[in-house]
């Protein structure tokens, strides 16, 4: 659990170095991933760590063809969670005060399926939506924290920063073997791209409608 703990420090480290960012060119990208992102994919950069003894983490970034308050609208979507990302089952707001939600989350497939609370934190400010695991509540994992964080672009897009680090029992390590755990971590890393497709298809017009009301 001290390599867990120095894994989640370096984690806020790197979304310490994000805060200061405004734009894609400030975050250090390499010639190729920045292709990658004008060419409309996930950039996935997983910690050295990831994948070892039921540890995953690292960050995936994409950037998404919409300004950043639709963006803000749709990763505070809960009620569609289910339907945008891969192997959720059910994501529900069990409650809120003033910027901070606790939100029930239930993850898996036909193998099996896990579920957890977070507490998480919306810091408008510096578009940044934080999340933590809930240790008093019952969870299926050992850990989990991490971070989307906004950068609004010069042609009115929007960098898409998702950081996370999970720590998964090894008797579900075990259970899911060495092909279905990388396919895993493709999985937490692609988050991102998972939102890109889901804001920029047909059903990226309700954050456009919500945003327009206000």
């Amino acid at each position: 659990m001290k390599s867990m703990a120095k894994t989640l420090l370096v984690i806020f480290a790197i979304a310490g170095g994000l805060m200061v960012a405004s734009q894609a060119n400030a975050i250090s990208f390499t010639k190729k991933e920045k292709s990658s992102l004008a060419a409309g994919k996930t950039v996935k950069k997983p910690l050295a760590k990831s994948g070892v003894d039921g540890f995953f983490g690292g960050t995936g970034y994409t950037v998404i063809n919409a300004p950043i308050d639709e963006v803000w609208a749709a990763i505070e979507d809960w009620n569609t969670y289910h339907k945008v990302y891969p192997n959720t089952v059910s994501v529900k707001e069990v409650s809120r005060k003033g910027n901070r939600s606790l939100i029930r989350m239930e993850q898996g497939h036909r193998l099996l399926s896990v579920s957890y609370f977070v507490e998480v934190e919306r810091n408008t400010e510096k578009n940044m939506l934080s999340f933590n695991l809930v240790k008093n509540k019952p969870h299926d994992i050992e850990e989990t924290r991490g971070y989307w964080r906004l950068f609004p672009q010069k042609n009115g897009s929007t960098l898409v920063a998702y950081a996370v680090a999970v720590q998964v029992p090894m008797g579900i390590v075990s259970i899911l073997g060495s092909n279905l755990s990388r396919a895993l971590e493709r999985a937490i890393l692609g988050v991102p791209g998972s939102l890109k497709k889901w804001m920029e298809g047909p059903s990226g017009n309700r954050y456009r409608t919500l945003t327009a009301s206000k």
